[in-house]
């Protein structure tokens, strides 16, 4: 058991200090490769919050992109209609994606598997059209523009320092889902998604973590919705509509249920765009590919094949030394 928590450790580190190195390597200045990278923090920010509510406690939703959605354009709103300073917005953005999440909490409470899933989807669909109908505060189909690159105390961020900010960000989120997945709450929500009335009986307030999980999974997703926003510096309901598919997709392919899970999927599912771009227009049909072969052959994802080749090699390992 030590000897997996210490390696678990040095995966982390090793992974951690490879993100931090990761523009210098590529180059400061070369804004392509710095987008991407930036780009893996806010799918990944999302691909975890995501993972919180499918993975853990089994509430399937379809339109988790409009929570980002919702915390880009309260962002953008904030700072640049109503001037306020970044830290603030983040923070309004936060609230009113963790208050609009305990709606879809309620929700939950009341409905199961395929009437949550098309709920959460008919959610994303009022997003998109009320951003879309309010062009005074929305941009509306033209999108919204001139949203203000980050600036403190008069310094104005480059993009390589900005991927710091995301990075940091996308830490802190991992700490809390690794916070949350190994304490009480966390054993509560597995037991809601494995046997939700065995865990009811057992004293756990179902609908209380229910409500619990949608709260901070949208949180999450809104700040994810941020640093698009401050990164991109233009928002339009499309750039939304089909990121909820491709979360899922990140997770399934990643594996649900795991903290590294959701990071693999973020890495393989984002590169991938960038890998085939002469083969854009068969993207979505690829992704179905991907998602097939991995249900398929790794049904818990990538994460889950990895961690069970590597139980076989330490059990084989162990029977060799054992065995005369």
């Amino acid at each position: 058991m030590h000897k997996t928590k210490r390696e678990t450790k040095i995966v982390i580190f090793v992974m951690v200090f490879i993100a931090a190195v990761m523009p210098f390597i590529l180059g400061t200045k070369n804004n392509y490769f710095i987008n991407i990278l930036i780009s893996y923090c806010y799918y990944g920010i999302m691909a975890m919050s995501l993972n919180l509510l499918v993975g853990y406690t089994g509430q399937i939703s379809l339109g988790h992109g409009a929570f980002m959605a919702i915390g880009g354009y309260t962002y953008a709103i904030l700072t640049k209609t109503l001037g306020w300073h970044f830290l603030p917005a983040i923070f309004g953005s936060l609230v009113l994606t963790f208050l609009l999440g305990l709606l879809i909490g309620l929700a939950s409470c009341k409905l199961h598997a395929i009437f949550l899933a098309m709920t959460t989807l008919g959610f994303s669909k009022v997003v998109s059209l009320i951003i879309i109908n309010e062009g005074w505060l929305t941009g509306g189909a033209n999108g919204f523009v001139g949203i203000k690159k980050l600036t403190v105390f008069g310094h104005r961020f480059m993009n390589y320092q900005l991927y710091f900010v995301a990075l940091a960000l996308t830490l802190m989120v991992a700490l809390i889902c690794y916070r949350l997945i190994y304490s009480k709450t966390g054993r509560a929500f597995q037991a809601i998604r494995t046997a939700p009335i065995a865990a009811a009986s057992m004293g756990i307030n179902v609908n209380g973590y229910k409500f619990l999980v949608c709260g901070i999974s949208a949180a999450m997703a809104g700040l994810a919705g941020c640093i698009y926003a401050l990164n991109i510096n233009y928002l339009s309901a499309d750039i939304f509509d089909k990121s909820s598919i491709l979360l899922l997709t990140m997770t399934v392919v990643g594996g649900m249920g795991s903290l590294f899970g959701p990071i693999i999927g973020t890495l393989v599912i984002g590169t991938l765009p960038e890998l085939l771009r002469p083969f854009a227009e068969y993207l979505d049909g690829i992704y179905g590919v991907v998602i097939i072969l991995v249900v398929l052959f790794m049904p818990h994802g990538i994460y889950g094949g990895m961690k069970s080749l590597i139980d076989r090699k330490r059990k084989s390992d162990i029977l060799s030394e054992v065995t005369p």
